[in-house]
């Protein structure tokens, strides 16, 4: 199974670290069919309160994340 943020933990991208994350544990968001991967279930279950909040914060730190990557 293949999640966004390259199998990362999205509540470990939001603060900005590399979460290896086991994708049986997952979420697909209803408004694009995207799957995200999270490293516990306490994280998943953390994720679900908010969870558009969390994709918003993560998206915005992976590209923060994967800037330097572009320029070289």
């Amino acid at each position: 199974m293949q999640g966004e943020f390259e199998n990362l933990d999205p509540l470990g991208v939001a603060a900005g670290a590399r979460i290896k994350a086991d994708c049986s544990l997952n979420w697909i968001d209803p408004n694009d069919g995207k799957r995200y991967c999270f490293s516990s279930g306490t994280s998943l279950e953390f994720f679900l309160y908010q969870p558009q909040t969390y994709l918003g914060r993560a998206r915005a730190a992976w590209r923060n994340m994967n800037r330097h990557i572009k320029q070289k």
